[in-house]
């Protein structure tokens, strides 16, 4: 279960009406920004009206094309060796907003509105990738190969947003108050915080396949729910939350719920297995009591993935709730109780940091090489 996010559109500009370039060092390497910004606005467009599944390799292979000479005007904007003729003015739609802002395209002033649109841009295109890879119906010797790619995708994301949160918003001077919600640093935060958790819930299926305990099946997914819960806190801190598009809040805060009740489950197996049978009905009727609410969700996938693990955890509770009437007759503990024996959450998975491309110009450049980085997903498109 992952949010797939949707894919913003840009305006065309023109870096040349924007920067001046007093000593003629760098027309060429303008004008060829200016190229691949081109090529990355019609791959959105591309992708904005393909029916059915989308490309993201190629969206991840265009922005990455785009980033050396994005960061190269950063850093020559920075340096001085670049000016600005007037303020730089860049158009994105919002895809992470409000309705409202959604059917326009929001324009913004200055150099880091791109930057951090842009790189926004490739982690939502390496978190849907993942999401798409593990959705193929998989040959039996491929998914392990298959869940690890995502997983590691989808670490790779979390390393681009936490990027985007912590080093570039910082320089953006513009006031928060004026910024549209997809660029401000608590949601590159929180998206951070939900790709790190759907890259450990991809570990807990791959546990799932192997003979792991079901008390460290809990830890992993109540470690998942932490950042859940973590996101949620992030987007709740916003001075008008509503601004955020509402399906992300919704999937978001379900998030949190549907790994508790995994967790849930995998306390009451525990118990269970170790002749508790008491706190196996009381954690088992709770995570019962939770994916039944979330199968009324109204997205489809959350309700979809409810009604299935709804399916297993209804089996279960018949069956402990059976046992204990007839046979053990233990006290099942209050909800109190049970939240007091809950242990805490355990992360498998930590945040691939993300290294910018060297700048395909600017100062300390050599001009005479072609750059030799790899881009960051190198060798793991197809």
């Amino acid at each position: 279960m992952s949010f797939i996010y949707p894919l913003p559109t840009t305006g065309t500009i023109s870096f040349s009406d924007y920067l001046l370039d007093e000593d003629l060092l760098y027309l060429n390497e303008i004008s060829e920004a200016t190229a691949q910004r081109g090529r990355v606005r019609a791959v959105l467009k591309e992708a904005n009206k393909t029916e059915g599944p989308k490309d993201y390799t190629k969206v991840m292979k265009t922005v990455d094309d785009y980033l050396p000479y994005l960061f190269g005007i950063v850093d020559c904007l920075e340096g001085g060796q670049l000016k600005l003729k007037k303020e730089l003015e860049t158009s994105w739609r919002c895809t992470l907003s409000d309705s409202v802002l959604k059917k326009k395209r929001v324009v913004c002033r200055g150099i880091y509105y791109e930057l951090i649109f842009t790189l926004m841009t490739y982690g939502y295109a390496c978190s849907n990738w993942a999401s798409s890879v593990i959705e193929k119906q998989l040959q039996k010797n491929e998914i392990d190969d298959k869940l690890k790619q995502a997983a590691d995708i989808l670490r790779r994301a979390s390393g681009v947003f936490s990027y985007i949160s912590e080093k570039v918003c910082p320089r953006w001077i513009k006031p928060l108050s004026s910024r549209p919600p997809d660029v401000l640093p608590e949601i590159s935060a929180s998206a951070s915080k939900i790709a790190l958790a759907d890259a450990s819930s991809i570990a807990i299926r791959k546990a799932l396949m192997q003979q792991t305990s079901s008390s460290l099946l809990a830890k992993l997914a109540i470690g998942v729910a932490g950042n859940y819960e973590m996101a949620n806190g992030l987007i709740k801190s916003l001075k008008d939350s509503t601004k955020v598009c509402g399906d992300f809040r919704k999937y978001v805060s379900n998030g949190v719920l549907f790994h508790q009740s995994l967790g849930k489950k995998f306390l009451a197996k525990d118990a269970y297995d170790h002749q508790q049978n008491g706190k196996a009905v009381g954690f088992i009727t709770e995570s019962r009591e939770i994916l039944h609410l979330l199968t009324k969700c109204k997205s489809p996938m959350i309700a979809a993935h409810a009604a299935q693990e709804y399916l297993e955890v209804n089996e279960l509770y018949n069956s402990f709730v059976g046992i204990n009437d007839t046979v053990t007759f233990q006290v099942v503990p209050s909800k109190a109780d049970l939240q007091a024996l809950i242990p805490g959450g355990r992360m498998v998975m930590e945040l691939a940091k993300y290294t910018p491309p060297p700048p395909a110009f600017g100062p300390g450049v050599n001009r005479t090489s072609k750059s030799e980085s790899g881009y960051i997903l190198e060798g793991q498109y197809y």
